[in-house]
């Protein structure tokens, strides 16, 4: 049997009375794909990769502490895809049971690729949409702390379409075409939305309701860690 998948702005019909409306992925039909959402720890292969691009020598996590996810999503185009994370052991359980239903509820995520394909670069990152984790770097903006995502407890979904704003800047630039939060485009995160109230039930912060709304960022932090 053939996939067939369409793209919907959700109604009343199909969304929560007191949530936003958004575009989903619809299926018509079950092919071949088998979702998939599982945890295992990083390979040989995989750590010296990262210690070349993502984690180095006093960073605030081992690289023995994180997990790689294996986890599906739709596409832009309605495509189902299998994606990775590389978060911290000690969230591993709550990403993947988000990002399950995420799939589940036809949220669109247009990549999501380890910061490690990107050479640790965060920025070409979001330039390219791409959903990440992980990555041993600084708060944007403050120089000399370690954001969350050092830890692997920190998660930036679509970037672009959900961008940081900085002193009134987007960031990435090119997110400034989606400041306006009052309209739905794919995968944007928007107030009161299915996926700010999934990850507050497992205990998440949004970004998107700081004094500089980061609408991108989901975080958990460890009690001693660093905010942002």
């Amino acid at each position: 049997m053939r996939f067939f998948t369409l793209l919907l702005l959700c109604a009343g019909f199909c969304r929560a009375a007191d949530e936003p409306p958004e575009i989903i992925a619809l299926t018509a039909a079950s092919g071949k794909f088998q979702p998939s959402f599982r945890a295992v720890p990083l390979d040989r292969e995989l750590q010296e990769k990262m210690r070349a691009t993502t984690w180095h020598a006093g960073c605030p996590v081992p690289r023995e502490a994180l997990r790689l996810l294996s986890l599906s999503y739709w596409d832009f185009s309605g495509i189902p895809r299998q994606g990775q994370l590389i978060v911290n052991e000690a969230v591993a359980e709550d990403v993947v049971f988000v990002f399950r239903r995420l799939y589940e509820h036809g949220f669109l995520i247009e990549s999501m690729r380890p910061v490690e394909e990107y050479g640790g670069d965060d920025e070409r990152s979001m330039e390219a949409n791409n959903t990440s984790s992980f990555n041993c770097r600084d708060v944007t903006g403050s120089p000399g702390r370690f954001s969350n995502h050092s830890w692997g407890r920190a998660i930036d979904i679509n970037p672009l379409t959900n961008p940081f704003v900085l002193h009134g800047k987007p960031l990435p630039p090119q997110g400034a075409r989606y400041l306006d939060r009052t309209k739905a485009s794919p995968g944007s995160i928007l107030e009161n939305s299915f996926t700010v109230k999934l990850f507050r039930s497992r205990g998440w912060t949004w970004g998107g309701e700081w004094k500089s709304p980061d609408l991108q960022h989901f975080e958990k932090p460890a009690v001693n860690a660093q905010l942002h």
